[in-house]
């Protein structure tokens, strides 16, 4: 029996390009200005610099960023800010899968509706495949598929 291995380039590769993340904790680049983190994963896959500002900024006007927050530097945002920032980082990629630790915990209301909308559009009209983990029951109520997990046991709650 033939077993199929992937060597570490290879998988490599593939996160990068398949896989993206939203931290809870953000994980931007300190020394790099809000338009530079999300440029960065683009620039990873090849897009040329001049390519990427376009896209990005798209991406930041889209989640609410201002053209003055672009020029900052993370430590210089909120933390509700630094999460949509996060959030639009994750989307530079075009990775297919999603995968979300709690990407509304640091924002409010409005903005907590702004980016279901956008990660439900990625799925329902892009097919993205976008799985998030949060205590927040607003977003886990327009889930297509919610699990919950008690004392050790995963359910399907939906």
């Amino acid at each position: 029996m033939a077993i199929l291995t992937l060597d570490h380039v290879t998988l490599d590769c593939y996160r990068r390009e398949s896989i993206s993340m939203i931290f809870q904790a953000f994980h931007l680049f300190p020394l790099l200005t809000v338009m530079e983190n999300v440029c960065f994963p683009m620039e990873l896959c090849g897009v040329l610099p001049k390519d990427a500002k376009p896209r990005a900024q798209a991406l930041l006007e889209g989640v609410g960023i201002t053209k003055e927050q672009m020029q900052r530097f993370p430590s210089k945002l909120s933390g509700g800010e630094r999460q949509r920032v996060a959030i639009a980082r994750s989307l530079a990629s075009n990775a297919k899968i999603i995968l979300g630790d709690e990407p509304t915990g640091n924002l409010d209301g409005a903005n907590t509706q702004n980016i279901i909308e956008i990660l439900s559009s990625l799925a329902h009209e892009k097919g993205y495949c976008v799985i998030i983990v949060t205590h927040d029951l607003e977003v886990a109520e327009v889930a297509d598929v919610a699990f919950r997990m008690r004392d050790g046991e995963l359910k399907v709650v939906s």
